[in-house]
Formats: C-alpha cells, structure tokens, sequence
C-alpha cells in the first residue's frame, strides 16, 4: 500500500455509504497521514447527510459526497462490499476492512477478519511502517476503536484493544471528545424515533427474540435518519432474556433493510448470509427488495428460531 500512495498524485479515502466512527475515522485518520506527505486528498463519502456526532472526527468537515475522476488512487474503510462504495471508481482501489463477509474487492487489499475494527487495521498498518501516530490521526483512529467495540464492551475486545486505546491516548487522542460524541450525544429526533420503535418491541421465542419494526412513517414522524436505529438495537440487546435482536427498516427507496444483533454465540452472519448480506457472527445485516415488512419478518424470525434451538 505504501508503494502505491507514493506513486498516486490525487488519492481518494471513501467512507462507506451512512458512515460510522470506523469507516470516517480511518479514512480522516489518513487523510491526516496524506497532508503530511503533501498529497492531493479528497475525502469521499456518497452519503449527502453524515451522522452530525461523527463531525467530533478530524478533518471530517472535509467529507464531500461529490466523487471526481480525477482520482488515480481510491482507499476504501470498512465497506464490506463494493456496493457500500456508492461510487464506481475508474482507478486503482485499495481495499482496507476487517469485515468476515467481505467480498474481496479491490485491486490491493489490506483485509484482518480477526481485527476488532478497520481503524484498528489502519493502526497495524502504520505501526508495520514506521509512521508517527500524531493527535489528529490518534482521535480518528480511537474513535472506531471505540465504536466497533460498543464501548470496550463486545466480544472482540481483549487486551490488545486496551493497549491501543491506550497508545492512542498517549499521542493525544481526545478520548473525552470523542466518547461524549458518540456515546452521550443524540439529537431529539433520535430520541422521538427511539421511543415509537420500543412502542412497537415484540419478544419472540421464549422472550429469546426481540423484534424491532421501524417504518417509514417512523421516519417521517420522527425527524431521525437510519442511522439512529443503531443506538435501539444495542439497548434492547441489553435485556436480561434476549440472545438476538431483529430489526426490520424500510428505507425511502422501498427497499428493507435488516440487522441483526446477538451477544450469545449465536453466528448472525450466518444467517444475514443466507440472504446474501454480511457482517460479523455477532452483528449482521442484509437488505432486501421485493417483499413485505411482514412477509420477510416471518422468514427471518423462523431461521433464528431454528438457530436457536
């Protein structure tokens, strides 16, 4: 990788489509890297409207949703797929992900499935190079750290992650900034959205199942944009009988999204893999055209039940 951004005269970091603190935090986290070396950098994302915690992040005020051909090097963070490119880039594409289901694309790939994030990838990387880890770059990087692990509270985080969390500490990572951002931060309109999804909770299976439905009159009434469906699924993951949290999204487009959340040894990629989706064993999704809310509610809910026995 280093070869090719030494060749590379304008260099395009794409955040995958609705963006996370791991997919913006290690492309701003190279963003950084590249001024020093006075490269020409656009930062890329096809989504018009980011996550407004996500502008803790340096340099992500930077982000345009206009892509330019005039890129000869394009980095995608954390996208999974190319489809989460939202974008076809006519140059050389360099892959970085930590994601099991990723589908490889890209002409230099820099994939560690056992990774904990992308941004903890990016940071392998740069120790393997030799390259100082300045504040800017320490707060992105810490960022997805942070998010990819919900907090240091999933299954991926070990003793490896706390001592990068420390050492991006130490080179001035702003750890408070960035947790209060993007733990403690929610506009009203996710709260307003939060609340009509918990109306609507379902338990499913013994109670082992809970069934999220959000809708786009949801949307509409709310204010709130998908990405705020994240913060419910990790709360109703916290209930004492669930093993596996189903929500079901419709999207503007017509289209279904589906997550899947688990923190009980159940692998959801799996069953997301079924539908041609991706992810990790615990935390999947998929999206799926042509179907009702209900009709793929009921299907999905039959495979996790079978799953679970």
């Amino acid at each position: 990788m280093r070869e090719a951004i030494e060749a590379a005269e304008h260099i395009a970091l794409i955040a995958h489509v609705h963006p996370d603190a791991d997919s913006l935090g290690s492309a701003c986290a190279m963003y950084a890297h590249l001024l020093r070396l006075h490269k020409r950098v656009t930062l890329f994302c096809a989504s018009e409207t980011i996550d407004e915690r996500l502008f803790c992040l340096p340099w992500a005020d930077k982000i345009t949703s206009r892509w330019s051909d005039a890129a000869d090097l394009a980095i995608a963070f954390d996208c999974g797929d190319s489809e989460r490119l939202g974008v076809l880039p006519k140059c050389t594409v360099i892959n970085v992900d930590h994601h099991s289901s990723s589908d490889g694309f890209g002409h230099l790939k820099l994939i560690d499935k056992e990774a904990a994030s992308t941004t903890a990838v990016l940071m392998a990387w740069f120790r393997s190079e030799g390259i100082k880890i300045n504040a800017k770059m320490a707060t992105a990087l810490y960022a997805g750290i942070a998010e990819d692990t919900l907090g240091f509270m999933s299954r991926r985080t070990d003793a490896s992650v706390f001592e990068m969390a420390a050492e991006l500490t130490r080179a001035g990572a702003e750890v408070a900034t960035v947790n209060r951002a993007l733990f403690l931060r929610r506009p009203l309109s996710n709260l307003r959205l939060k609340a009509l999804i918990l109306s609507g909770l379902s338990l499913l299976g013994d109670a082992r199942i809970a069934l999220l439905q959000v809708t786009r009159e949801m949307f509409a009434q709310s204010g709130a944009e998908e990405t705020a469906c994240d913060d419910v699924l990790q709360e109703v993951l916290g209930l004492p009988t669930v093993s596996v949290v189903l929500m079901l999204c419709e999207r503007e487009d017509g289209s279904l999204k589906v997550a899947l959340r688990t923190d009980d040894g159940i692998d959801v990629g799996v069953i997301a893999a079924a539908f041609g989706g991706g992810g990790h064993h615990f935390a999947s999704g998929f999206t799926a055209t042509g179907t009702t809310l209900d009709a793929l509610t009921a299907k999905v809910v039959d495979i996790i039940e079978k799953e679970l026995e």
